[in-house]
């Protein structure tokens, strides 16, 4: 289990998502162009997002934390699933899906309120590029996965 390579890239999905679930969530700011109020984007709650002045808007983003929390638990379930590489690979791709679907919610929810507000100028926090990993290190392991099962045919072929 863990002497395969797509073992620890699993596992380094689990722990990328769970450190995205848990850090500072903001991953985007948009500010007036008159500094007269702003808008914060967040993965899904603000530990440290207590709204101090009324210029500033809070927007959690469930739909993300909902990806990230199914990525984590097919990521999971892929590990354990070592002896059956046709069912680890679906549930591969089962994650490498959940990690583009959490990727694209984000880049939409930031488009669709710089579209929707041409008075906000908007940034990405550097906390923006964990979800990028998710999708990097998901598509590692269904890569190593087909890489193994194939091997094994090979295998079996010249037996």
């Amino acid at each position: 289990m863990i002497q395969r390579i797509q073992t620890i890239f699993l596992i380094f999905v689990i722990v990328v998502a769970y450190v995205n679930l848990w850090q500072d969530p903001v991953y985007a700011w948009f500010t007036a162009n008159d500094n007269s109020n702003s808008n914060v984007l967040m993965f899904w709650h603000s530990y440290a997002g207590v709204v101090r002045d009324g210029n500033t808007m809070y927007t959690p983003d469930l739909m993300t934390a909902f990806f990230t929390i199914i990525m984590m638990i097919s990521g999971l379930i892929t590990v354990f699933l070592f002896k059956n590489r046709r069912l680890q690979l679906k549930t591969a791709w089962i994650t490498l899906f959940a990690a583009i679907l959490a990727v694209g919610v984000l880049y939409l929810r930031y488009f669709l309120l710089s579209l929707s507000n041409d008075n906000y100028t908007g940034q990405f926090s550097i906390h923006f590029l964990w979800p990028h990993f998710f999708v990097i290190f998901a598509a590692l392991s269904v890569y190593n996965i087909r890489k193994d099962e194939r091997l094994v045919r090979s295998m079996n072929r010249i037996r």
